[in-house]
């Protein structure tokens, strides 16, 4: 591993590595071993890890940030482990998402999972049951799960800016 630093070809791609975690797109050297290795990419040939950074590094701001591409990575690491620069595409990933979001580009699939997780404070509210509330008193675990505004509070300061944390969901 050469861990050797790149200076980056575009402004996006700057801007990228100023994010925490897209400070590796400075090492890629667009092999293509991320994409070899990633199993979404197995699945679909519509998501390609290369072409995404490809994108970033020739500035195609816009259309990386509009795209729904970013959003498919599962951060399992595969590209990360087999990358012989050090690269994570998953970090860089998720800077892109970060700009994204900030910016309101962020898919209806997933903004609808966030407004969500906003509203009832976890994900799987609908699906909580009475046969689940039973089961979980038979294994002595909490059955009245309420609203956990500790959890919303952290996910509003982790990912939305201070002007959009006390925004109405």
């Amino acid at each position: 591993m050469t861990n050797e630093i790149h200076t980056p070809s575009s402004e996006f791609a700057r801007e990228v590595a100023s994010v925490p975690g897209g400070e590796a797109i400075n090492k890629c050297i667009q092999c293509g071993i991320c994409t070899a290795s990633c199993m979404v990419a197995r699945a679909s040939e519509k998501y390609r890890p290369r072409k995404i950074i490809q994108k970033i590094l020739i500035g195609k701001r816009d259309e990386v940030l509009r795209s729904d591409q970013p959003w498919f990575c599962m951060t399992c690491r595969m590209c990360e482990e087999n990358c012989q620069e050090g690269v994570s595409p998953a970090e860089i990933f998720h800077a892109v998402r970060f700009i994204a979001a900030r910016e309101g580009h962020i898919p209806n699939v997933f903004r609808n999972t966030l407004d969500t997780v906003l509203t009832d404070g976890w994900l799987l509210k609908d699906a909580y049951s009475d046969f689940i509330e039973d089961e979980r008193d038979d294994l002595g675990l909490e059955v009245d799960l309420r609203f956990n505004d500790g959890f919303v509070k952290r996910v509003r300061e982790r990912y939305f800016s201070p002007d959009m944390r006390e925004a109405e969901v």
